[in-house]
């Protein structure tokens, strides 16, 4: 959703939203290492106004949280419908303009602001996603640090989850993909037609906004656009493959180099045994179902 609200919601009304607010560059929040978590300055004060919201807004009531390094992950509760003209985003930019007046006061500034503008939300509807969202945001710092002491997790083949036939996958790349709280199939057919293409674009859009994994084989035109779409406007994908992953398998030019960056897990179907050797109709429809597996687990 990034800085457009969404379609047909009233930002007013009560319900709940994931937040994620970006710091600027050079603007640290806190400092994790494998023993310690220490807030910064500003991260301090990032606490202190969240913690402050409820008593400008008592129809807001501020859930989860987590303070990372350089974004701010936050579930906030609107209880009841807020007063009139006023909307989340307005509660959310009241925030940021009372944490940069106290941040240009502390560093003697005349002009400090700690995140870029807008914000992104994903909007909750049900107890389930409430859950993921919430999951998502207390294991960001152990995923932080595990990134950080485990570099090889992106470069090697790594078991990722095991099907109710008993097979185990295996992926490379950002193994954290497959725990997203928003994680969307795309499946294109061949007769899919540049109409069709221009109508998903407004979607794609929307769900790079949101933050959304994109999972697929990405096999057909249309879907190896998507992929290419995703990858050039810095969106992150599960790629599924027919390929059989080696001790020492590597995935291809781009393709690693995304890896490493944390936007790409590539899947393998073949699990333990090169069961597809070629990438005929079975090997397709097994990536397929995986896929839709994977999109909804």
């Amino acid at each position: 959703m990034g800085n457009r609200p969404q379609k047909g919601y009233d930002y007013n009304r009560a319900g709940v939203a994931m937040v994620t607010l970006k710091a600027r560059p050079g603007v640290w929040l806190c400092r994790i290492t494998q023993e310690t978590f220490a807030l910064t300055e500003v991260g301090r004060l990032v606490q202190e106004e969240l913690d402050g919201i409820h008593t400008f807004y008592e129809q807001v009531k501020i859930g989860h949280y987590q303070i990372m390094p350089d974004h701010l992950h936050v579930v906030v509760h609107v209880v009841r419908s807020l007063p009139a003209g006023v909307t989340l985003q307005r509660v959310i930019r009241g925030f940021k303009i009372g944490l940069d007046r106290k941040c240009r006061a502390l560093f003697n500034e005349s002009s400090y602001q700690v995140f870029e503008k807008g914000m992104y939300d994903s909007l909750v509807f049900d107890d389930v996603h409430l859950a993921r969202e919430v999951a998502y945001v207390r294991d960001n710092v152990r995923r932080y640090r595990m990134r950080k002491a485990h570099a090889k997790l992106f470069e090697e083949p790594q078991p990722v989850m095991t099907l109710a036939d008993g097979v185990k996958l295996w992926g490379i790349g950002n193994i954290f993909l497959i725990e997203h709280p928003r994680r969307l199939r795309v499946q294109f057919s061949r007769s899919m037609t540049e109409e069709q293409w221009q109508s998903w674009q407004a979607d794609l859009t929307w769900h790079l906004e949101q933050g959304t994994v994109f999972v697929s084989p990405f096999i057909s035109p249309y879907e190896k656009r998507a992929l290419d779409e995703v990858v050039a406007r810095s969106g992150r994908a599960i790629r599924l493959t027919h390929t059989f992953f080696g001790e020492r398998y590597k995935p291809m030019g781009q393709l690693f180099d995304l890896c490493c960056e944390g936007r790409l897990l590539e899947i393998s179907v073949a699990g333990e045994f090169e069961r597809y050797a070629q990438l005929d109709r079975v090997a397709c429809l097994r990536m397929n179902e995986v896929a839709g597996i994977i999109a909804t687990i």
